[in-house]
C-alpha cells in the first residue's frame, strides 16, 4: 500500500533530519501536492527538501490547468515539473489546455508526460504526441564552470549550445524557478527574449521560466521519463 505525504509533513521531517518514527522509510511514500500554482512549493524548496527526505514519487493532485490558472501560477507548476525531472523523482501529474493553446504543447513535452491531456472543448488529447515518452533527453543542460552546456534534441530547435555571456546566465539561472517579466529590465530584459526565441524560455503573458531540465547525471532519465530508454530501444548521448 502506498505510503501519501502532504509537504508539511515533508517539511517537518525534513527539519528532523527525516527521520522517521517507528522506522518508517520516507523513499516508500508518494508526497501530495494539492493547491496547484501558487499553492505548490517552490522548484528550489522542493529539491531541497527532498535531497533530505527522499521519497517514491510527487503527485500533483489537481490538474495543471493553463486555461484557468494565472500566468504565475503556470510557470510555477511548469518549474517543479521539470524540477522533479531534474532531481530524478517520479511526478504524476495532469494537463489541461483551452483549444488557443495546443500551440504550448511542442514547448512543454520535454518534461514527464503528464497522465491524461484534457483540451477544453475536445475531450482528451492521446498521450502519444507527448515526445517525452518515446524520446529521452529532449531538452536539457548542464552546468561548466561560468557556461552552461544546452543539449536540444527537438527537431525544431537548433541542437546543442554553449550560453557563456554573463548576463544570459544569469537570466537563465534566475527564471528557473520562474520569474516576472517586469523583473528583467536592460540587458536582462535582451537576453530574455533571445531565450525565448530559441525556445529556452517559455513565456506566457507577464512571466516567464526557464525550460530545460537540469541533467544532473546519467542514467537520471530512465527514471524520471518514465523508462522510455527500455521502451525505445535508445542509448543516451554522453552527458559533460
Amino acid at each position: 500500500m502506498s505510503v501519501l505525504m502532504d509537504i508539511g509533513e515533508l517539511r517537518a521531517r525534513a527539519s528532523d533530519d527525516g527521520h522517521l518514527p517507528g522506522g518508517g522509510r520516507p523513499a516508500a511514500a508518494t508526497l501530495t501536492l494539492g493547491a496547484a500554482g501558487d499553492g505548490l512549493p517552490t522548484a528550489a524548496e522542493l529539491a531541497a527538501l527532498l535531497t533530505r527526505v527522499p521519497v517514491a514519487g510527487v503527485r500533483l493532485a489537481e490538474a495543471a490547468d493553463l486555461a484557468a490558472l494565472p500566468d504565475r501560477a503556470v510557470v510555477r507548476t511548469v518549474a517543479l515539473i521539470r524540477e522533479c525531472a531534474s532531481i530524478g523523482v517520479r511526478v504524476t501529474w495532469s494537463l489541461v489546455l483551452g483549444a488557443h493553446q495546443l500551440g504550448l504543447v511542442p514547448r512543454l513535452d520535454h518534461l514527464p508526460a503528464p497522465e491524461a491531456v484534457t483540451v477544453l472543448g475536445d475531450g482528451s488529447a492521446p498521450l502519444g504526441e507527448w515526445r517525452s515518452a518515446g524520446s529521452f533527453g529532449l531538452l536539457y543542460f548542464r552546468k561548466g564552470p561560468g557556461f552552461l552546456s544546452v543539449v536540444d534534441r527537438r527537431p525544431e530547435s537548433a541542437g546543442r549550445a554553449v550560453l557563456d555571456d554573463p548576463v544570459t546566465v544569469d537570466v537563465f539561472t534566475r527564471c528557473l524557478g520562474g520569474r516576472a517579466w517586469a523583473d528583467l529590465t536592460g540587458e536582462q530584459r535582451r537576453a530574455a527574449e533571445r531565450l525565448v526565441d530559441a525556445g529556452l524560455l517559455l513565456r506566457l503573458g507577464g512571466h516567464c521560466v526557464t525550460l530545460p531540465v537540469h541533467m544532473r547525471s546519467w542514467p537520471l532519465g530512465a527514471a524520471l521519463l518514465g523508462g522510455t530508454l527500455a521502451s525505445a530501444g535508445k542509448k543516451p548521448e554522453e552527458g559533460s
